[in-house]
């Protein structure tokens, strides 16, 4: 109550706004940096001091498109990260389901052993797992990045639906059992549409991790399944960085995770309460 009548006042709030803007303004300088030097040339990009008007070109994104390696490896990151989502909310969401509304014997030790698989550094198990992908066959495959992803990423996936399945009331599925349904129609047609905020959460920060992760796709991939963080990392060598052609990759990497997140847009602003009337 005290700090809605103090930002009632205009003074206050004008300068929490300027302050708020310089801090957007902070966080996208990168970004915007980036896609800035993605246009400029090598003779602008070397100018003294940093020119913010320039005759922009696409010169670096032709650099970029002529390299076979990069389109194909824009390719494989789209077909492992789909597959890793896919995968992970599939056997996630039922496995956190059963955890939030079930009781059985050793389920809090279950629950804590999932957690505990996010505990360790990738870098702890990337020996092991190229000790056993070698043998198993599967470095260099699409199947074994899609399950080492998998892996990563699904006590992520189970922890934060939990909280989700958690908030939804029992009282909903007890209507749902009165009325005749069955178990499994009331997680799909019932309990589901009510977490498809958490769903939407959930799929982005997988398709985020999976699409930035760079580490074991370094150790596991080769040149037929190497990803985007790979093809981009080429663009640096012992002798110099190639600014152009890595900013105007960088560009072109982060748009599929921006256009996956604005088409879930409306189902992370969409509530609860908007999902059970509908249904």
């Amino acid at each position: 109550m005290i700090i809605t009548r103090y930002f009632q006042n205009k003074v206050v709030r004008t300068i929490f706004l300027i302050i708020l803007f310089g801090f957007v303004v902070c966080c996208m300088f990168p970004i915007i940096w980036t896609v800035m030097t993605s246009f400029k040339t090598r003779a602008d990009f070397l100018v003294y001091p940093p020119l913010f008007v320039f005759q922009p070109t696409l010169e670096n994104y032709m650099e970029v498109f002529r390299e076979s390696d990069f389109v194909k490896a824009f390719g494989n990151s789209i077909i492992i990260c789909l597959g890793v989502v896919g995968c992970s909310l599939l056997l996630g969401v039922p496995c956190a389901y059963g955890l939030s509304r079930f009781r059985f014997k050793g389920k809090g030790n279950i629950a804590f052993l999932i957690l505990s698989m996010r505990f360790a550094p990738a870098v702890v198990v990337l020996i092991p797992m190229f000790m056993i992908y070698s043998k198993l066959k599967l470095i260099n495959t699409y199947p074994g990045m899609i399950l080492i992803y998998m892996l990563v990423n699904l006590p992520l996936v189970i922890w934060v639906m939990y909280g989700f399945f958690k908030d939804i009331p029992k009282d909903i599925e007890e209507a749902g059992l009165v009325d005749g349904a069955a178990p499994a129609y009331i997680f799909w047609r019932i309990v589901t549409p009510l977490v498809l905020p958490g769903l939407a959460a959930t799929a982005i920060l997988t398709l985020i991790f999976t699409w930035n992760e760079l580490m074991f796709a370094l150790m596991l991939t080769g040149k037929d399944t190497q990803t985007i963080p790979l093809a981009i990392y080429k663009f640096l060598s012992y002798t110099e960085i190639s600014w152009g052609p890595l900013s105007a990759s960088s560009v072109i990497a982060i748009l599929p995770v921006t256009v996956f997140t604005l088409l879930c847009q409306k189902y992370l602003v969409s509530g609860l309460t908007f999902g059970a009337l509908k249904e």
